[in-house]
């Protein structure tokens, strides 16, 4: 296997509860009115530099929670690399059909989409 490597991917998730998420959206359109790319597959999306930030409607949640995307160049071989340094699957939080890519968290919790580099 080559050298596995990440970077940072072209998404970011903030999972709001469903309290404040009407507030969230009008934040980010209305007042730093960063520039709005619609509402897709139940999400509010907008660009945030060369990233797509996604606002997600979560009805069972207390608090926000950021989600980060990060790729590499052989997503499937460096399962087993992060596996290794005792980093596990967390399949478990989102189900992403015909898709490659699988989720994984830090130390802390964040949650992070691994997939592949575009």
């Amino acid at each position: 296997m080559k050298k596995a490597e990440f970077t940072g991917g072209s998404n970011i998730a903030l999972k709001i509860p469903k309290f404040k998420y009407e507030e969230t959206v009008h934040f980010y359109r209305d007042v730093l009115k960063l520039p709005y790319l619609g509402f897709i597959s139940e999400s509010h999306a907008f660009q945030f530099g060369d990233t797509t930030l996604w606002l997600d409607c979560m009805e069972n949640y207390s608090q926000q929670d950021v989600w980060l995307e990060i790729q590499t160049n052989q997503v499937q071989a460096v399962a087993d690399y992060l596996r290794e340094n005792d980093i596990h699957r967390r399949d478990e939080v989102e189900v992403h059909e015909n898709s490659d890519g699988y989720w994984i968290s830090d130390p802390c919790g964040t949650i992070l989409r691994v997939n592949q580099r575009k």
